[in-house]
């Protein structure tokens, strides 16, 4: 049992950390990888060149998976690189013609020069136009693979390979999340993020003080019961706490082997596990028992309790979990002691007064969390509060869990953590993702960016298994079917350090 005056006094006492949130950098933004594969360019008529894109995406049709929009399929004689012009053209260009490319996967240049013989320039010289009728030249380039991120990016490419075109939505699309929907996340978290985050610490502190686990802790709200709430931080009492539906801590001695007593239930006395002081690989558990994976767990048992289905949880719960999961709880909820009405969660299901699912007589008896009659599923539409970057499993277990968006301090920054592409050592530049919808033309400028993200990238990727390392970066990478948001916490009046200090464990 537990006393709810106890967790409301608790609540009382948080006191939100100060400072902003930023976004996370994912992998294609802090190492861009540049890929290039050869290209045959032929000169045509131009009269046929509709019926040439016709001829060749019938007889060769591209990759789905890699459309290469962001490359020309013909170029004017002006437009040509100059060091290409030059390959090309013998003498004064032809008007007649145009410059088409074809690019990877390359057919056969036998079948090639076939399928375009039709469409060959004609010749300016009377006694080579029936005996060179057909000849077809194919000269082999080299093209970018992936889209420009930078309009300096994209000139270079076409004043040094081919022609390129920008377009802002397309990195966007595929290497991070778009502007608009990250503004939209970020606008939303900003107010109420350092007071979610403080709470999280309090979780920590209770996993860590009850000899269960570590100093992890996890906060889940429903960002739509906060949008309810009070729109700013100076909001009295503990009203912010009524976006909460779940908190988890870190357990990871909990667990039993064999029949064997837990590293916990070895420990003589009260207080914090003597294991937190070093890394044991054999008494860490496993990262089901970890903070993030047991708040996906609190919320799916309190999902499957709604349908009247007995929970499956068997680690003993602490008095703030078990607060938080009776409010989700249609059988143990009970209202806050200072709130104005008799409910503790405002009426997000009741918009009106007959529907569907019939609410509650008893406003009291509503739960925090949509039940998956009410369309609720797994941690979809969710957002998670950490006080420590998630490990490799988490963080694959978030992707699958649905969250919305994921906050964790910058000081929680782990060199063993999933999301992160980068080591934190120095202040980081903090910019508005609104701004980035908005790209400058400064070519100047976007080229010594660009070589300076090179010079980096290079940096780190070869840099001395000594001296540095790469980090996982799961946040958004392509080849994951990514969706949740990934934000930092840059805490004010806080020293930065490399996430490569202190002891590593994997939260």
């Amino acid at each position: 049992m537990y006393d709810s005056m106890d967790v409301q006094e608790i609540l009382r006492g948080v006191e939100p950390l100060s400072g902003q949130v930023i976004p996370v950098r994912t992998v294609q933004e802090a190492r861009p990888r540049e890929e290039f594969a050869d290209a045959y360019v032929a000169e045509i008529s131009v009269k046929g060149a509709s019926k040439v894109i016709k001829a060749l995406d019938s007889a060769f049709p591209r990759d789905p998976s890699r459309p290469l929009h962001h490359l020309r399929r013909f170029a004017k004689h002006t437009q040509l690189p100059d060091g290409l012009r030059s390959t090309l053209i013998k003498g004064e260009p032809s008007m007649q013609t145009i410059f088409t490319l074809i690019t990877p996967p390359l057919p056969e240049v036998e079948t090639l020069q076939k399928l375009l013989a039709p469409f060959a320039p004609p010749s300016e010289i009377p006694s080579e136009s029936t005996q060179g009728a057909g000849n077809i030249e194919l000269q082999s380039i080299r093209v970018p693979l992936e889209p420009p991120l930078t309009v300096g990016q994209a000139e270079k490419w076409s004043k040094t390979m081919w022609p390129v075109v920008f377009n802002p939505a397309t990195p966007r699309a595929t290497l991070a999340p778009p502007p608009q929907t990250l503004t939209r996340v970020l606008d939303s978290i900003k107010p109420k993020a350092g007071r979610y985050l403080a709470l999280a610490r309090k979780v920590a502190d209770e996993a860590e003080n009850s000899g269960l686990g570590r100093g992890v802790g996890a906060v889940v709200v429903d960002p739509e019961l906060e949008a309810h709430i009070g729109a700013t931080d100076e909001d009295v009492g503990i009203h912010w706490a009524d976006a909460v539906v779940a908190v988890a801590g870190d357990v990871r001695y909990a667990r039993r082997e064999a029949g064997a007593m837990s590293e916990s239930e070895r420990q003589l006395g009260a207080g914090p596990n003597p294991n937190v002081e070093t890394y044991n690989s054999d008494v860490e558990g496993g990262p089901e028992l970890h903070a993030l994976m047991r708040a996906a767990d609190l919320v799916a048992n309190a999902r499957r309790k709604q349908d009247g289905n007995e929970s499956n949880e068997q680690i003993p719960l602490n008095r703030l979990e078990k607060f938080f999961l009776s409010q989700s709880d249609v059988s143990g909820s009970e209202p806050l002691a200072d709130s104005d009405d008799s409910s503790p969660v405002p009426g997000k299901y009741q918009k009106t007064d007959t529907g569907a699912i019939p609410k509650s007589t008893d406003s009291s008896q509503e739960p925090r969390l949509r039940s998956r009659a009410q369309g609720g599923y797994l941690c979809t539409d969710l957002d998670v509060y950490l006080t420590h970057e998630p490990c490799l499993c988490c963080s694959m277990g978030l992707l699958l869990s649905r969250f919305r968006a994921i906050i964790f301090p910058r000081q929680g920054r782990m060199v063993t953590g999933g999301l992160a592409s980068e080591p934190v050592i120095a202040p980081a530049a903090v910019s508005d993702p609104a701004d980035e919808a908005d790209e400058t033309s400064e070519t100047t400028q976007d080229q010594d960016q660009d070589q300076q993200q090179l010079g980096d990238r290079k940096s780190i990727e070869h840099a001395d298994p000594q001296e540095g390392r790469l980090y996982y970066g799961l946040h958004w990478r392509k080849e994951l079917n990514w969706r949740a948001l990934g934000f930092e916490f840059v805490e004010d009046g806080v020293t930065e350090k490399s996430a490569e200090e202190g002891l590593a464990f994997h939260a």
